[in-house]
C-alpha cells in the first residue's frame, strides 16, 4: 500500500518548512537499517578487536547497548560518527529505493520524477559524547548548490527519541528561506550557524517512535540533542530531490529512484556502485 499525504501535512511542510509522519515507514525499512548499520558495527568492532583494544566481541548485547559498550571497553576511541561511504551496499541501495519513502519525497516535491540526494548518512549516537551533538544547522551548509532548490531530508529513528536521549529539535519560522554562511562549530567540528544566529531560535523538540519520519527542507534549521540515556540512539537521515532540478551535489553520488515516465533512467545498484569507486572506505 502506497503512503498518501493528508492536504493538512502538505499544508503543513509548505508553511513550516518540516512534518512529522506518523507510522510511515514499514517494518522492513527499519531491519533494512538495522542490518546496514548492523554490518557497520561488526566492521568497527572487529577493527577494535584487531587493534588489541578489546578482547571480547560481546555478540550476545542488543543493538542499542553492544557499541556502548564495547566503546567504553575500547577506551573510547573515535571513529566514523557519520559513516557514509561504508554504508554503500546492495541494502543501502534498496533502502534509498524504498517505495514509500519514495511515495513521501515525490507528494512533498511535487513531482513523480525523483531523485536521491548523494548524502545520507546513519547517526551512532553514543551517551556522554560531545563531538556527536550536531549543533543548529541547515543541511544546505553542506551543499550549497542547493540554496535554491528543494532538497527533502527525510529523519527516522531506530527507537523511541526523546529530549533525554536525543531527538532532533526544529526551528520553523527562522533562516528558512536564507542559507547562512555558517561556521565549524568549536566543540564539535561540525558545521552549523553562528552562536549568535543560534540563540535567535525558538525551538520545537520532535519526539519520535520506529517508523515514524521526520522530513525537512534544506534551509530549515535544526539540531540534535545531547543523549543522556545509556544506550546509542541510531537514526538513519537521507535526501531526495526533483530530477528535473536535481543538484550537482545531489547526482555526483546519488542517481533515479523513480520515473515513471522514463523507467529506463532509473538507476541499477551496479551503476550507482560505480559512483563509489574512486571514494575511499572510512570517507564521510
Amino acid at each position: 500500500m502506497s503512503v498518501r499525504l493528508s492536504e493538512e501535512e502538505l499544508a503543513f511542510y509548505k508553511r513550516h518548512h518540516y512534518v512529522l509522519l506518523r507510522n510511515v515507514v514499514p517494518k522492513r525499512a527499519l531491519d533494512l537499517a538495522e542490518a546496514i548499520i548492523g554490518k557497520w558495527v561488526n566492521e568497527l568492532v572487529d577493527a577494535w578487536y584487531e587493534q588489541g583494544l578489546i578482547t571480547d566481541k560481546k555478540p550476545q548485547l542488543d543493538f542499542q547497548h553492544r557499541l556502548v559498550q564495547l566503546w567504553d571497553d575500547a577506551g573510547r576511541p573515535k571513529y566514523g560518527r557519520s559513516p557514509r561511504r561504508d554504508l554503500v551496499g546492495e541494502n543501502m541501495f534498496a533502502f534509498l529505493k524504498e517505495p514509500a519513502l519514495l511515495d513521501i519525497a515525490q507528494q512533498l516535491l511535487g513531482t513523480e520524477e525523483v531523485s536521491v540526494h548523494g548524502i545520507f548518512n546513519a547517526r551512532p549516537k553514543l551517551p556522554d559524547q560531545k563531538w556527536t551533538d550536531t549543533p543548529w544547522h541547515q543541511d544546505a551548509q553542506y551543499y550549497r548548490d542547493a540554496e535554491n532548490s528543494h532538497v527533502v531530508s527525510i529523519w527516522m529513528p531506530l527507537q523511541r527519541v526523546t529530549e533525554h536521549n536525543s531527538c532532533l529539535q526544529v526551528a520553523p519560522g527562522f533562516f528558512d528561506t536564507t542559507l547562512l554562511d555558517g561556521v565549524i562549530d568549536e566543540e564539535t567540528d561540525f558545521l552549523g550557524l553562528t552562536r549568535e544566529d543560534a540563540a535567535k531560535l525558538m525551538p520545537v523538540s520532535v519526539e519520535m517512535e520506529p517508523g515514524d519520519a521526520l522530513c525537512f527542507t534544506q534551509l530549515l534549521p535544526h539540531r540534535a540533542l545531547p543523549n543522556r540515556s545509556d544506550a546509542v540512539r541510531w537514526s538513519m537521515d537521507i535526501r531526495y530531490e526533483a530530477t528535473a532540478a536535481a543538484t550537482a551535489s545531489g547526482k555526483a553520488q546519488g542517481f533515479i529512484a523513480r520515473s515513471p515516465k522514463r523507467p529506463e533512467t532509473e538507476a541499477t545498484y551496479e551503476e550507482w556502485l560505480s559512483q563509489w569507486t574512486a571514494i575511499p572506505t572510512g570517507s564521510y
